[in-house]
């Protein structure tokens, strides 16, 4: 069953501890929701200074050699490097510009204007909806009827 995929995604973030269930959670949300036929994308944001690229592979000496953006395509995916870090923002525009989604969930959401749900007794960051008290039927309810609206 595919549904009508519109062009302004219903955004929403979650934040929480490492180790609290963030992206078992996410995951499962996602499963569910590409099951219907939406369309669903996800960012991970991180606090630390990582990179998914590997010293020595051919995308990592492009980005030495200066290269902004590197692009690494096979038969079974493709992936785009930026190589500085963007904001949410950016990001999300590089989406929507390359895709249409229904929903676009960030996990790790910072960013004061994203709608978040919070998991554990983390700090309140702002624009929080509420805290995930593990009624996860509620938490997809309320998540499918905010794409509605």
């Amino acid at each position: 069953m595919n549904k009508k995929t519109s062009s302004n995604p219903f955004i929403l973030g979650f934040y929480g501890s490492s180790g609290i269930g963030k992206t078992t959670l996410v995951t499962r949300i996602v499963k569910l929701l590409t099951d219907e036929g939406f369309h669903v994308a996800v960012i991970k944001i991180s606090n630390q200074a990582i990179s998914i690229d590997s010293k020595g592979k051919d995308t990592y000496l492009y980005g030495e050699a200066g290269a902004e953006t590197v692009v690494f395509s096979s038969a079974s995916e493709s992936a785009v490097l930026f190589k500085k870090p963007l904001s949410t923002s950016a990001i999300i525009k590089f989406l929507n510009e390359n895709e249409s989604y229904d929903f676009i969930f960030i996990e790790g959401a910072i960013e004061d204007w994203i709608p978040k749900i919070r998991l554990g007794d983390i700090d309140i960051r702002a624009n929080t909806l509420f805290t995930y008290d593990g009624n996860f039927e509620a938490l997809f309810k309320k998540i499918k009827h905010y794409k509605v609206i």
